[in-house]
């Protein structure tokens, strides 16, 4: 690519990444309809989405989200089905992908259950203000890498180009200093204390020297998520992060992305035939967010 082309990417993504465009224009109609449709929360939900709004980053657990359903058991069952296929599909070679990088969408797919259960979507259209769009997840186990170099998103980073998201990320394993543990710098989002460090520049995030960040971000104010199984982050990954650096045990996460429709990068899942006719019967607001 040029550097004259280049140069008026660069200005294109800024000009339509600026929160007055972003917010006020171009995702006008989702908003609209959020505010039309705006759910009722109950007090977990409340919580989660508070939380959220606060440091852009919550923990919750499969039991309090989904009371009496066992969930973890299941996911776990299923993820044990898939395990015989798990591989690298990635530059990043130490992850272990548990399906396609490219799925096809199955309802019966007991973690898709649950990523367009309403009580998930309300969450993530509640931190967002708008409808969302579901643009991608995976399962993934994170492989120990011993005592290498932290690499790509083990990094520190802020994901690209949008001025807020939300990921659901779920333990199937325990998870430990060892094992790769989610870390986040609460409030390092647009808008918030650490949200002028490191910007992106859109449409690409940012990598920051780790120096820089430790000299920018005292300890104290950096999180870090270990938790057992069945453990949820909601996060908004604008914000300053890493992963996913296992030392000498797995990590296995599953991880849902819901963005605002203007997120220009192509959803990462193929719909299957008839699937118009299927989503008839699925809530409003979760259609919209799989819907092509």
């Amino acid at each position: 690519m040029s550097s004259i082309i280049k140069s008026l990417v660069y200005t294109r993504f800024a000009i339509r990444t600026s929160w007055p465009i972003w917010w006020n224009i171009l995702n006008r109609t989702p908003r609209a309809l959020f505010a039309k449709n705006t759910p009722i929360l109950d007090d977990t939900q409340r919580r989660l989405v508070e939380g959220l709004k606060k440091d852009g980053i919550v923990a919750t657990t499969l039991d309090e989200l989904f009371p009496g359903q066992h969930m973890l058991a299941t996911l776990q069952a299923y993820a044990k089905s898939l395990e015989p296929n798990a591989k690298s599909r990635t530059k990043k070679l130490f992850l272990k992908h548990y399906w396609d990088i490219t799925p096809q969408l199955d309802l019966n797919n007991p973690f898709i259950a649950i990523i367009i259960n309403k009580r998930i979507v309300d969450i993530a259209n509640s931190y967002m203000e708008m409808w969302t769009k579901l643009k991608y997840y995976t399962l993934i186990e994170t492989t120990p890498v011993g005592g290498e170099d932290a690499v790509q998103s083990q990094r520190w980073h802020r994901d690209p180009e949008e001025k807020r998201m939300c990921k659901m990320f779920i333990y199937l394993t325990d998870v430990d200093e060892e094992s790769g543990p989610f870390i986040y710098t609460p409030q390092s989002v647009y808008g918030k204390k650490y949200g002028h460090l490191f910007p992106q520049r859109p449409p690409e995030g940012i990598y920051p020297p780790e120096e820089a960040v430790s000299r920018a971000i005292p300890k104290e104010d950096v999180r870090v998520f270990t938790g057992k199984a069945g453990t949820v982050l909601f996060c908004d990954t604008t914000g300053i992060h890493r992963g996913g650096y296992a030392r000498s045990k797995p990590r296995l996460m599953f991880t849902a992305f819901f963005s605002a429709p203007t997120f220009s990068e192509p959803t990462r899942y193929t719909h299957p035939q008839g699937f118009a006719k299927t989503a008839e019967s699925l809530d409003p607001a979760v259609r919209y967010t799989l819907e092509p």
